[in-house]
């Protein structure tokens, strides 16, 4: 299995395809790598199917402390917001 800044750095990674995206999601979420989900969840310029991607992978791994940090973070698009919410 890949390490967590690795796979990381495939999901934010500009010329990386979108399977392999989606699978890195799924890699952090697996090693419960909530730090770097968060950080995934909170990337401007990132496409949002990506950032909802590593959220909802927040709520499998029951990381309720980023989940509620993500739920005050202001900076965040509403939506977001409002979902992170939802999976505490």
């Amino acid at each position: 299995m890949s390490s967590p800044r690795s796979l990381f750095q495939t999901v934010v990674g500009k010329n990386v395809p979108r399977d392999a995206r989606e699978d890195a999601v799924d890699g952090l979420a697996a090693a419960r790598a909530t730090t770097q989900l968060r950080l995934v969840v909170v990337m401007s310029g990132l496409d949002g199917r990506y950032r909802r991607r590593a959220l909802n992978a927040l709520g499998q791994c029951r990381a309720k402390n980023e989940l509620e940090t993500l739920a005050d973070d202001r900076s965040l698009a509403q939506p977001l917001r409002e979902r992170a919410t939802e999976l505490t």
